[in-house]
């Protein structure tokens, strides 16, 4: 699994990732979340974190990653290493990801080749390109999972002609030929971009044990 961390939280107004909620920086709720489910875990994050996650002691390979999203992903998939029959990537601002729905995207992934956790929206979603309303529209989520050759090959595409995509899904279905399929989301799968998101993750942490998992 790819934890990506390495975005400049210009919307959260500070270092969202290592902002204490629940006792814990919020960095270190996701990968307690993620770590126990996968083989190996790569963190990807800013250069100027490092010392501090290092410090954490989270138990993950960490990297600094790249000027964008798809930048950083590449290094965590470099980091990662070897030969992996599925790869998870999953956004570090998300710290309520349950065992759960980490274990039902890998074994829709074995199934179709690729699986993404959707959501209904509760209101309606409008194209900011074409500025008209999204028919049949769905909220992705991560973690995403995907077989790891086509993976892999679907970024040395994207590199090749600097694509940017808005998250990894992009990415393999403009240079790839998986088919994505789709598991329910979870609603408390909350990604955490403003103080307000904050403050709801942690209610949701401080409700509940992670003893008992979700």
């Amino acid at each position: 699994m790819v934890v990506v961390g390495g975005g400049s939280s210009s919307r959260f107004g500070s270092d969202k990732l290592m902002t204490d909620v629940a006792g814990r920086p919020l960095i270190a709720h996701t990968i307690a979340a993620v770590r126990d489910h996968v083989d190996k875990c790569v963190l990807v994050c800013r250069a100027d974190q490092l010392d501090q996650l290092e410090s954490l002691e989270l138990d993950v390979s960490i990297v600094s990653g790249g000027a964008t999203r798809t930048d950083s992903e590449m290094a965590g998939l470099a980091a990662l290493g070897g030969e992996h029959h599925l790869i998870g990537i999953h956004d570090g601002a998300r710290p309520l990801i349950s065992g759960k729905l980490i274990e039902r995207l890998f074994d829709k992934a074995e199934a179709f080749g690729a699986a993404v956790p959707v959501l209904k929206p509760n209101t309606l979603l409008i194209d900011r390109r074409l500025h008209r309303p999204v028919e049949n529209a769905v909220i992705v989520q991560t973690p995403q999972v995907f077989r790891g050759p086509a993976l892999l090959a679907a970024y040395v595409g994207a590199a090749k002609t600097a694509f940017e995509g808005y998250d990894t899904a992009e990415v393999v279905h403009e240079f790839g030929d998986l088919t994505i399929a789709s598991v329910p989301g979870d609603p408390l799968n909350i990604k955490v971009t403003e103080p307000a998101d904050l403050e709801k993750v942690a209610e949701v942490l401080e409700g509940f044990s992670r003893n008992e998992p979700r």
